[in-house]
């Protein structure tokens, strides 16, 4: 009796986003950084810059919404108005 394989998973689409002094991405280079995908839910995260963290504040995700244009998304600054928080994700919008 022949043994099937099991279907190899659809590769997860790719989302980049622009490295950002004080913001997104890797802080020590230039270009962008591949986010990855959170679970399900349509947003995604990169490493960022977060000045002033970690600390005790509550801890709770932030969702940042960017028109991005095909994979390649603009990149974010870490500013007063997006609130104290660990977390801080994307929606990749106009995809």
């Amino acid at each position: 009796m022949a043994t099937v394989a099991a279907a190899a998973p659809p590769p997860l689409n790719v989302v980049r986003i622009e490295r950002m002094p004080m913001g997104s991405g890797l802080q020590n280079a230039r270009g962008t950084d591949n986010a990855e995908p959170v679970g399900d839910l349509g947003v995604w995260h990169v490493p960022q810059y977060m000045p002033g963290y970690p600390t005790s504040a509550t801890i709770w995700p932030r969702v940042v919404i960017i028109q991005c244009v095909s994979d390649l998304c603009p990149g974010y600054e870490v500013t007063p108005e997006l609130g104290r928080g660990e977390y801080l994700f994307f929606l990749p919008a106009g995809r």
